[in-house]
């Protein structure tokens, strides 16, 4: 995939599962994250129920730290990769955020990922 290393972020298109089919979001690669995260709505708009979830994480936000849900997803899949079974977490974006969610490590891990900005590619490896 191709990336602009002038970019502020790594923006990856990222196709979610469901029971009730699938969506794509908008993702930014992040490293720093150890969870995925998705939005409510994308989860519930699958299936997924997010309040009725017993397994909860902290997470660390820009102004605080906050408690969130975590899910199982049948499948997340971005540059061809798919994980099958991932657990992420369900927590809303600010408003004025430029995508949907975070592709983090917990997805990242099961990949070798090639990053170059100075020639602008990104490639996930099996």
């Amino acid at each position: 995939m191709k990336i602009d290393p002038k970019e502020p972020v790594v923006v990856i298109q990222v196709e979610i599962f469901g029971e009730r089919g699938s969506k794509v979001v908008e993702m930014v690669l992040d490293t720093g994250a150890t969870y995925t995260m998705i939005p409510w709505k994308v989860a519930e708009s699958l299936g997924y129920d997010p309040a009725s979830s017993r397994n909860r994480v902290n997470i660390v936000t820009a102004s605080s730290t906050e408690i969130v849900p975590l899910i199982t997803l049948k499948s997340i899949k971005a540059l061809g990769f798919s994980v099958d079974n991932l657990q992420v977490a369900c927590h809303d974006l600010p408003p004025k955020s430029r995508v949907d969610g975070l592709l983090g490590l917990n997805f990242l891990k099961n990949f070798d990922v090639d990053l170059h900005f100075k020639t602008g590619v990104l490639e996930f490896k099996e």
